[in-house]
């Protein structure tokens, strides 16, 4: 009995003295809750500063980028590649067609179409041959071309034939896009190479053989097809559809085709204008 009282003694003492420990920490609970006011102002401030120093570090390459686009575009458009990634048409609400002229046999047929092109504010890209440069093409039409806000675009150096198109490696026709490169350049200069020339390019004939494609690719180059051509203007034919590629050559039969085009209510715009890369 008397060691169960001292059991019991021994616990309540243990007890009262567990209670007085925590007395003291109880008491000092305020002091956590309620700080003094003096920390805060720095607590607030501190913030602020570092607000300052972050903002233009994420506000900066927003706007930078901006600063290299020449002009907004023209219209609202998406650009469609088909699987092979060429250029089709355009996705779009407005009422447009991007007109592509090739070859460049013809400088007088040439010079007819840009009087046509600029009576009624139209632009188109010209997808052009290489031999033709100095020769079938002048360089005062070049200028012309350029001033006016048109495009030039890759379509080989001399046009060859199918067959020795399918037997052309990646390397040919990389070879064969610098030979082309060159003798423009050796003809019109740089100034209006640098403004003229643009990434797009187009197979002769529409043979997009695998070296070709392979090759527009290695050089970063937008391969463009057609979803018109001067027959959609013959009774029964396909309509224009908002978007297209129109496709025309710079011969004297393709004039009519042009002229019938400007009679319409067509913006007839390049493709630099529908991609949104046109420089004033």
């Amino acid at each position: 009995m008397r060691s169960f009282c001292n059991v019991g003694l021994l616990v309540g003492l243990c007890y009262a003295i567990l209670l007085s420990s925590c007395a003291p920490r109880l008491a000092a609970a305020p002091l956590v809750v309620d700080p003094p006011s003096t920390p805060m102002p720095a607590l607030t401030s501190t913030p602020p500063a570092t607000a300052t120093v972050e903002i233009p570090a994420l506000v900066e390459p927003t706007f930078t980028p901006a600063s290299a686009v020449c002009q907004i575009n023209r219209v609202k458009a998406i650009p469609v590649f088909d699987q092979n990634g060429l250029l089709k048409s355009f996705d779009t609400p407005d009422k447009f067609i991007v007109l592509t002229i090739d070859d460049g046999y013809n400088n007088e047929v040439l010079n007819q179409m840009l009087d046509i092109l600029e009576e009624h504010g139209a632009r188109a890209t010209f997808f052009l041959v290489g031999t033709s440069f100095g020769k079938n093409i002048q360089r005062d039409t070049f200028q012309r071309l350029v001033d006016n806000g048109n495009d030039i675009g890759y379509h080989s150096l001399t046009h060859p034939d199918v067959n020795i198109i399918d037997g052309m490696s990646q390397e040919e026709w990389l070879q064969d896009y610098q030979d082309w490169s060159d003798a423009l350049r050796a003809v019109i200069g740089d100034d209006l190479y640098t403004r003229g020339v643009t990434p797009y390019v187009r197979a002769p004939w529409g043979r997009w053989t695998p070296e070709f494609m392979q090759a527009a690719r290695k050089q970063g180059f937008i391969p463009v097809y057609w979803s018109a051509d001067e027959h959609t203007f013959e009774p029964n034919r396909m309509p224009l559809k908002p978007g297209g590629i129109l496709i025309l050559h710079i011969i004297p039969e393709n004039l009519d085709e042009l002229q019938q085009l400007m009679k319409t209510d067509w913006q007839v715009i390049s493709l630099r204008e529908a991609l949104g890369e046109t420089c004033n």
